[in-house]
């Protein structure tokens, strides 16, 4: 077996696992996998905006209730009906969620506008979304996006940044998204993209390449690390400034 070989298979290997995540494994999947929180209560009235939130990979909806993600969005003026996607792991790590949450996208209906909030592990899927469906995809806000394992970020980094790497053949899934995301750096048309992240943020080194992409005032950098009172704290810090961001 080559190196490269070597490496690649473990490329793809981490890629797939949850171990890679920080999280913990889940035997089944919520069903529905959708939550809908819409703006007009009790009537089939949409709003001309669409907001998908792409929750991570082990959250589920009692754990949004918990921390107040929807009551904290409405609160700070978005009047978007929301639609929230859980994909526990197992199924959510191995990839296969862009075809169904791209169902679900459809059925909502024609939009103005879609946002998207990814936190976690749903920042990632958030991505490859955007790779595969651009016309769906007007603004995306990651909250502390999972952005894959440190051999990818070793990559980037030696290369000297987003900008100067290429990945070699083949290109694994991982790679793919990245590629897509070295748009920002390139100049290349991409949505607008606010980054969020804590300075304590195990994920750090490859939030700060991303962020190294991005305009000054789409970065928005805080304290904390890469758990729930860390999430909210940032995303409020980001309504408080940017409240129709959503």
């Amino acid at each position: 077996m080559s190196g490269e070989l070597s490496r690649r298979q473990l490329l793809a290997a981490l890629s797939l696992s949850s171990a890679v995540l920080g999280c913990k494994l889940v035997g089944k999947e919520i069903n529905p996998s959708t939550r809908e929180y819409l703006f007009h209560k009790g009537r089939r009235r949409p709003t001309e905006d669409l907001l998908l939130l792409i929750a991570g990979a082990t959250d589920t909806p009692e754990d949004l209730a918990k921390h107040g993600v929807i009551d904290l969005l409405r609160d700070h003026g978005c009047r978007s009906d929301i639609l929230v996607v859980y994909r526990l792991a197992p199924s959510y790590v191995i990839g296969e969620v862009t075809e169904d949450i791209r169902s679900q996208v459809v059925a909502a209906g024609e939009r103005r506008r879609r946002s998207w909030l990814g936190m976690s592990a749903g920042g990632l899927v958030t991505f490859e979304y955007a790779r595969q469906f651009p016309d769906d995809v007007d603004r995306i806000v990651a909250l502390a996006p999972f952005l894959g394992p440190s051999l990818i970020i070793d990559e980037i980094d030696e290369a000297g940044g987003l900008a100067d790497w290429e990945p070699s053949p083949p290109v694994e899934a991982i790679e793919r998204t990245w590629r897509w995301l070295r748009g920002y750096a390139t100049g290349e048309p991409r949505p607008r993209l606010d980054l969020l992240w804590g300075e304590k943020d195990p994920g750090k080194r490859a939030l700060e390449l991303l962020a190294a992409a991005l305009p000054e005032d789409h970065r928005h950098r805080g304290d904390g690390d890469h758990e729930w009172p860390s999430f909210m704290s940032l995303l409020e810090g980001f309504l408080g400034e940017y409240g129709d961001a959503l």
